[in-house]
């Protein structure tokens, strides 16, 4: 069962189920802070929902990127197999990149339905000047304060954490496309070399021919296991630093 669902995973992702957050309302007079730190505080509070909002940005951001990515490969794409279909006679190859083509339309819906997922508007909990226009005295301002921005924060949390749930699976699907247009790409090159006539099997005959026709010295020879001996030690050491 569990080799099944690595299979289905690696093929179609799918976003794991999560408990429903609750938040725990945090109250002014729970704040504990020193009366002399109140104001430092309601800083770091501050700071913290520009933060929140910094990452809602960049997630928007990320996704909004994808689409437009999406649109220019979808395209090429489209517009190459078209070509491709109305100058070829149908054959097992063109069959082949057609069902490519199917595949790749999938993961390519897959990226853009969670990419628009993720900039759909939700319930986010903004700052106003309202907020500080409040009739507390001296230290329970900054308590009042404190606990609205925070309270806040905690609810915004949630739903940034569902856009970047969806902005991660927008990620799953778009790197299995990415594959599947290197594959796409591979079977256009072998289409068109075998249009052009290039015999594989002579090919590598003539490659094998000429390096049997190489002479080496034994000088070539130390020197050629002199440079494999330095990129073996070169590469262990580059992954032990890694």
């Amino acid at each position: 069962m569990k080799l099944f669902e690595n299979i289905r995973e690696f093929f179609w992702p799918l976003l794991e189920k999560r408990e429903v957050q609750k938040i725990q309302k945090l109250e002014p007079n729970e704040i504990k802070v020193e009366n002399k730190h109140l104001e430092k505080t309601l800083k770091y509070a501050l700071d913290f929902y520009e933060s929140e909002a910094q990452r809602k940005k960049t997630i928007e951001g990320k996704s909004s990127l994808f689409i437009s990515i999406i649109s220019v490969i979808t395209s090429i794409i489209l517009g190459v197999t078209t070509v491709l279909v109305k100058t070829n006679d149908f054959s097992v190859v063109l069959l082949f990149l057609i069902f490519l083509l199917f595949v790749l339309s999938i993961y390519m819906s897959r990226t853009v339905w969670f990419s628009l997922k993720t900039l759909e508007r939700k319930a986010y909990y903004s700052i106003s000047i309202n907020d500080f226009l409040i009739g507390e005295k001296n230290d329970d301002y900054f308590k009042k304060l404190i606990s609205d921005i925070t309270n806040k924060v905690k609810k915004n949390s949630i739903v940034i954490n569902e856009k970047v749930d969806n902005m991660t699976m927008a990620q799953e699907y778009f790197k299995r496309a990415i594959v599947i247009v290197s594959f796409y790409s591979f079977v256009i090159l072998i289409f068109f070399i075998s249009k052009a006539g290039v015999n594989f099997p002579e090919l590598f005959s003539n490659g094998v021919s000429f390096l049997n026709s190489l002479n080496l010295s034994a000088w070539n020879i130390l020197i050629l296991y002199l440079l494999i001996a330095i990129s073996i030690i070169l590469g262990i050491k580059a992954n032990q630093k890694k």
